[in-house]
């Protein structure tokens, strides 16, 4: 499998959330916080025993980057909280599009935290994706169709992620495994969703066959398996053709929207859609390769191939 393949099976997984989390909405009566629950529970649990029976090096994590790690295992809480929200209120497209836009509030909160300078494309890449989102939730026209709780549920959504990103790229400056600060983040979210789920509600859901299959789906086929092939193809191919490929999200939950909910997309939504792809694309291009240049100043090689910090020390003193 090529790596562009592995990024479109990726997008094309995560465009498909919308199935199970509606399914547990409409069909069990599930907040969307127990959705999150579902989630995050089957997403922790099979990621610590693969990483338990396969590699355990990856498990060993520092005192001192717990705080750090338990921090911004809340923001991915609050992001997926909010994206379940969002597609329980509006379109698929909708809401995956807007929660879509984490780069611009990554370029953002980058030019205080990271003193990055505003640039002529920058803005450009900024109106671009602003007149995108006029178009999509049909402001333009002085008519919100959209619900707008779930509007800016969706765009807080997006904010919680960039914020998570913007952790992970610290924990790679510090040295942090990308897989171990996933895991870390997942039980963290994990158990504020465990606080204030109905547990028994969310058990009964998914005891029945049907529940079991969408809750491993979504927690293991929507969840991991994407996150894996992302990771895996960023190591082969370069920032934009991963930025432009991993669109096909948007795409992905416009088409199950419109063929298995039977959501509408006219003119406007469409044009919408493409402007905000297009900005995403732009800004992301060049917030990964910042990531990339970040990761190979700040990281040893054997760190990012998966080696700890103490072992990249004890292979060099051999040397």
């Amino acid at each position: 499998m090529t790596a562009i393949t592995a990024v479109v099976i990726s997008s094309v997984l995560f465009g498909a959330l919308g199935i199970c989390n509606r399914y547990f909405h409409d069909d069990c009566g599930l907040s969307a916080i127990e959705i999150v629950m579902i989630r995050l529970t089957v997403s922790a649990l099979l990621l610590f025993t693969v990483l338990a029976l396969f590699d355990r090096v990856k498990l060993k994590i520092r005192k001192k980057d717990i705080p750090f790690m338990v921090f911004f295992g809340v923001f991915k809480f609050l992001s997926d909280m909010s994206l379940f929200y969002a597609q329980n209120n509006i379109s698929l497209a909708l809401a995956t599009l807007l929660q879509m836009t984490s780069p611009f509030f990554v370029m953002i909160i980058s030019l205080f935290i990271f003193r990055e300078k505003i640039t002529i494309s920058k803005l450009f890449a900024m109106g671009v994706g602003a007149l995108g989102c006029v178009l999509v939730t049909n402001v333009l026209f002085g008519k919100v169709t959209a619900n707008v709780e779930g509007i800016f549920a969706a765009v807080f959504s997006g904010l919680c992620y960039s914020l998570f990103f913007i952790g992970n790229k610290a924990a790679i400056d510090r040295g942090i495994r990308p897989v171990s600060m996933l895991l870390v983040a997942t039980v963290v979210a994990d158990v504020i969703a465990i606080a204030f789920s109905d547990v028994g509600k969310t058990f009964e859901a998914v005891s029945t066959p049907t529940g079991l299959g969408a809750a491993l789906a979504l927690g293991f086929l929507m969840t991991l398996i994407p996150y894996y092939l992302m990771t895996w193809s960023s190591l082969y191919i370069g920032p934009t053709i991963l930025s432009l490929v991993s669109t096909l999200e948007v795409v992905a939950a416009a088409v199950v929207g419109f063929v298995v909910f039977n959501e509408v997309l006219d003119v406007p939504h469409v044009i919408g859609i493409a402007l905000v792809i297009l900005s995403i694309v732009l800004i992301n291009v060049r917030i990964r390769i910042g990531y990339f240049r970040r990761r190979d100043k700040y990281v040893p090689l054997l760190v990012r191939r998966g080696m700890a910090p103490d072992r990249v020390r004890e292979y060099h003193e051999r040397k």
